[in-house]
């Protein structure tokens, strides 16, 4: 009986760690609209933008409208980028934000498509997936 009991609750932890993960039939279910190129092009010039990365780190910076930015990173998580990185972005004519930073020891580069539900902003690497991670981006002002 306890061995039973054990099983189920072992076989139940993966459905309990991906409850919090959502993809972007998630975000299309909650009614979540797909930014267009002009509304990214007026919303990103001097936007704000917090991004947590996946190992905890929260990176903060603000679009300027030339297209470049100063990153800064709490230095939380695995990703061993603390301080500052220099960055880039644009929004791109498929109607992808981009955004290039150069870290002190690495590169990263990505393009997310931007999704709204309700106040929150959703970035997603696909929109012909479904099953493509949705990670929350903030754009404020």
């Amino acid at each position: 009986m306890r061995w039973f009991a054990l099983a189920s609750t072992l076989l139940a932890l993966p459905l309990a760690v991906q409850a919090d993960i959502l993809v972007l039939n998630d975000i299309q279910a909650q009614d979540g609209i797909q930014l267009s190129v002009n509304e990214l092009r007026q919303l990103m010039p001097g936007a704000q933008v917090v991004k947590r990365t996946q190992s905890g780190s929260t990176h903060r910076w603000t679009n300027e409208p030339e297209g470049t930015f100063v990153a800064s990173s709490d230095g939380r998580g695995s990703s061993g980028r603390s301080g500052r990185a220099q960055g880039t972005w644009h929004v791109g004519d498929n109607g992808a934000y981009c955004v290039t930073l150069e870290w002190p020891r690495d590169s990263e580069s990505w393009c997310r498509y931007i999704f709204k539900v309700g106040e929150k902003y959703f970035g997603v690497k696909s929109v012909a997936d479904g099953t493509t991670k949705a990670h929350e981006i903030e754009f404020s002002r």
